[in-house]
């Protein structure tokens, strides 16, 4: 009998070194990044730049491979379905995981329980960005300006269900004013409908919105962030001017459930460490990306913070009635 717990002990300790050993050698090979929307797009762009510095700083190469669909559903469902080795990991925003889940009603994977959050990079600020043509020059003119001309005016997104779409409709359902949504193909053509006068008003990315701004193509009403952003800091929140809506998304980077604790904590330990590079930075800042944790870097803290805005967008879905087929 002793002999036997002998053995089994041993047997175990073997296993426990082996399965250490194959972590400390990590990564030993090529790593998979899923964006689950189109290359080209302003997601994958910035997974491109948080891919490029992460290799850098893990000596392997990550590579970006695009499996697009679905309002993000496709590439999603891939990640959550991948082997928890760290080789696959995605690189997402709120709209899979926070989103999704309540827009949709065919979601085949748990946003919470089928992935653990690695790092939050940061979010891409939007703004309210109308034509010319509109007789309004900041949010409470527009909102009035809405009001006056019930159910006239037009808004564009980059698809039914996509974060577009519900950042408007929840704008919508909050100041109380109705417009009618036009989808487009993408964040650029349902800009430049707004910009040729097709449509009267999108929100978008505060960087696609910006250089035409300043050249007088569209007005900016406003930034959907809790302060100002400082690199644009003539531009209002709508909380300052009476929407106190903070409907920013956030950018992050996930493995599938399971993935060890040891490869998890490495990956954490080398985004923060990414996030603190100048270099880096500056990457992400000229890309639209205002880079903050949100108060949430620590692995626990990044599993509170997702569970809250899980929670706080499926209120705001709820209340704005959306509901949505990919």
């Amino acid at each position: 009998m002793y002999l036997q717990f002998v053995l089994n002990s041993c047997a175990l300790t073997l296993v426990t070194l082996c399965a250490s050993s194959a972590y400390a050698d990590y990564p030993d090979r090529p790593i998979k990044m899923i964006v689950a929307w189109p290359s080209g797009g302003g997601t994958d762009n910035v997974a491109r730049i948080v891919a490029k510095f992460l290799g850098d700083r893990l000596n392997q190469q990550v590579i970006v491979e695009n499996k697009s669909g679905a309002s993000g559903l496709v590439g999603t469902e891939y990640v959550s379905r991948a082997a928890p080795d760290g080789y696959t990991i995605q690189y997402t925003v709120a709209d899979s995981h926070s989103i999704n889940p309540h827009v949709f009603s065919n979601v085949k994977y748990d946003a919470l329980k089928d992935f653990i959050p690695v790092s939050i990079v940061g979010a891409m600020p939007s703004v309210l960005a109308v034509n010319p043509k509109v007789s309004a020059n900041n949010l409470s003119q527009f909102i009035a300006y809405a009001k006056a001309h019930p159910g006239e005016l037009t808004f564009s997104s980059w698809g039914v269900g996509s974060g577009g779409h519900i950042r408007t409709a929840a704008f919508n359902d909050y100041a109380k004013i109705n417009m009618l949504h036009v989808p487009y193909q993408g964040s650029a053509p349902a800009f430049a409908a707004v910009v040729s006068g097709q449509v009267d008003a999108t929100i978008v990315p505060l960087s696609l919105a910006l250089a035409n701004a300043q050249a007088g193509r569209v007005k900016i009403m406003g930034v959907d962030t809790p302060q100002r952003v400082p690199s644009s800091s003539d531009i209002p929140t709508f909380t300052e001017q009476g929407i106190p809506l903070t409907l920013t998304f956030w950018q992050a980077l996930m493995v599938p459930a399971k993935t060890p604790d040891e490869i998890v904590t490495l990956l954490n330990k080398e985004m923060l460490a990414l996030l603190s590079n100048t270099e880096a930075k500056i990457a992400l800042t000229k890309a639209g990306v205002s880079v903050s944790n949100f108060g949430a870097s620590s692995l626990p803290e990044l599993k509170s913070y997702m569970s809250k805005e899980y929670v706080r967008w499926g209120g705001i879905i709820k209340s704005a009635n959306i509901t949505a087929q990919p």
